[in-house]
């Protein structure tokens, strides 16, 4: 039977506009959630460690990408440059350390962040929540300037989780605006003004708010699982028992990893309420999430990175190489597994950039002609191959003696690290073991003189070995095929194999390179007069501030 000309029209018409809200959806700028913790090292999160409870962190990173070589800096501030520009911290000034809060470093306004190429170019809503770390000497270097819509968070390093304050002043703002806690009398161990949840609460209300209209760039910077070691005692009673380890002297330590752990688990409960907002309001079919650390875990604070060698603040993989994911409900074409291709803190910018909608090469861009950072879209989606065969690990600043350099990359099937210099001195697989908490009255004493006597050897070997290693550090070399020896045990370095000898005269070849190019750091000094402190908060100010200061 014909149908009338009039429902064929209808249902035409019907169809194209299916078609077209189908083609709008699959084109709209997808919201992108970067979540970045502190001080996590590799085996601190459940898909690498069943030990720790991360129900929600293990659900997105089974069912999106593990990014196995996930590489940053060795310590906090250089990462979280690299995050907001795309550029190695040594081209920068970032590549000496943490930016301390008498120190007159910031991101200078020619390296536009991440949060102002996706609000000015691409249409972004962007927010930010947590730790800056990356200078504040001046209003104009802090984030609601730097890109961001909002800011609720604080600007220096290591917070107290209660009481907001660090290095014994008060350290935060909801967007320029110095606020004190709800409750200055919170009391410690408490769920109520838990730092991490009173982030999850404020994500909360961005996503909740959000026009759904506008695309959302969520940063959402958890200073946790950082020290100092603080935590709702309910999440603490998840983790009965002691941990302790082996230390790079031989001496046996004990490690307050039921407080690492619970700090964890909190982040994972915050990561799940957020995304469940995100379903709610329905921001999510269209979204991907990021989650990385900023550098390795700290044994002697709870973090673990084995089976790589070394801690936070050494250039062994354990300092370096991170835990990191990317989650999507739809925009991957594959998932469910774990990537080994090379992946740097620089490529998020561009990759952001790319994802909403961005040219692949960037080249077209003045403002990013000249990062570090490569477009890891094809890699992170559809399981294509790493648009990058190199990482600079790091120039470190070049007028100093002991100065570091490191490099790895790819050589077809083989990956290869190179570092001259102080690499750490923590250079061993640090292994958390657990043993009860109960002991007898006669075993503790029995053990007091063994403590007494190891104690005496501890101190005798740790000023053996720093001697030896303050004479040598300057001129150390290492090479390691880290493709095959992850925990870097041969260093393989003089090695008079011909194929050795080629990669690493190619290796050395690079760094010097890097070396022309390297600026000097941004953050030499303390400043002897800062003018930073407003009422009991670490504080900015107006025009040039105070990042004029003298040492």
């Amino acid at each position: 039977m014909d149908l009338p000309k009039w429902l064929i029209l209808w249902l035409f018409a019907v169809c194209q506009i299916t078609i077209q809200l189908s083609l709008g959806a699959a084109n709209q700028k997808p919201n992108i959630i970067f979540i970045a913790v502190d001080d996590m090292g590799n085996n601190d999160i459940g898909y690498n460690n069943p030990e720790v409870d991360t129900p929600n962190l293990d659900n997105l990173a089974n069912n999106g990408v593990i990014l196995e070589s996930n590489y940053v800096y060795p310590v906090c501030s250089p990462s979280r440059a690299a995050f907001m520009t795309g550029r190695y911290a040594h081209k920068i000034g970032f590549q000496r350390g943490p930016v301390e809060h008498k120190q007159p470093a910031y991101i200078e306004s020619n390296y536009k962040t991440v949060a102002e190429k996706l609000t000015t170019n691409y249409g972004y809503a962007a927010h930010m929540i947590g730790k800056w770390h990356l200078g504040y000497c001046k209003d104009a270097v802090t984030p609601t300037n730097r890109g961001f819509d909002s800011f609720y968070g604080f600007y220096g390093g290591q917070e107290n989780y209660y009481t907001y304050t660090s290095a014994r002043y008060k350290d935060f703002r909801d967007n320029l605006t110095a606020v004190t806690p709800q409750n200055p009398n919170y009391p410690r161990e408490d769920v109520d003004g838990y730092s991490t949840f009173e982030y999850k609460k404020r994500a909360i209300e961005i996503v909740g708010n959000h026009d759904k209209s506008v695309p959302l760039f969520l940063y959402l910077a958890f200073q946790a699982p950082h020290s100092p070691l603080q935590a709702p005692q309910e999440l603490k009673d998840k983790y009965p028992g002691d941990w302790t380890y082996t230390d790079w002297d031989g001496s046996t330590k004990t490690t307050s990893r039921a407080t690492f752990y619970a700090m964890v688990t909190a982040v994972d409960q915050a990561v799940g309420e957020v995304y469940t907002e995100m379903e709610t309001q329905g921001l999510l079919d269209n979204a991907i999430i990021v989650f990385t650390s900023d550098n390795g875990g700290q044994p002697s604070q709870g973090g673990f990175n084995n089976p790589y060698r070394g801690a936070k603040g050494t250039f062994y993989e354990g300092g370096v190489r991170v835990p990191g994911f990317v989650y999507s409900k739809n925009l991957l074409t594959q998932s469910g597994y774990r990537h080994q291709g090379l992946l740097h803190a620089s490529d998020w910018l561009p990759t952001f950039i790319s994802l909403a909608g961005g040219s692949a090469d960037l080249t077209t861009d003045i403002d990013l002609t000249s990062i570090d950072g490569v477009d890891q879209t094809q890699m992170l989606l559809n399981n294509g191959e790493s648009a990058r065969s190199k990482i600079i690990l790091n120039i470190y600043d070049l007028e100093r003696p002991s100065t570091i350099y490191g490099i790895v990359k790819q050589y077809g099937p083989e990956v290869w690290k190179y570092v001259q210099g102080d690499i750490g001195r923590r250079g061993i697989v640090y292994t958390a073991t657990k043993s009860s908490r109960k002991r007898s009255n006669i075993q503790r004493l029995g053990r007091a003189e063994e403590r007494t006597q190891r104690t005496i050897n501890r101190k005798r070997t740790q000023k053996a070995l720093t001697r030896e290693h303050t004479q040598r550090a300057i001129n150390d070399k290492y090479l390691f095929a880290i493709s095959v020896d992850a925990s870097e045990t041969y260093n393989l370095y003089g090695d008079s194999a011909s194929e050795i000898q080629a990669i690493q005269a190619d290796l050395e070849a690079e760094i010097e390179a890097e070396k022309l190019v390297a600026v000097p750091p941004m953050n030499p000094y303390d400043c002897s007069n800062p003018n930073n402190l407003l009422d009991g908060f670490w504080s900015a100010g107006p025009g040039e501030g105070w990042c004029g200061c003298s040492p």
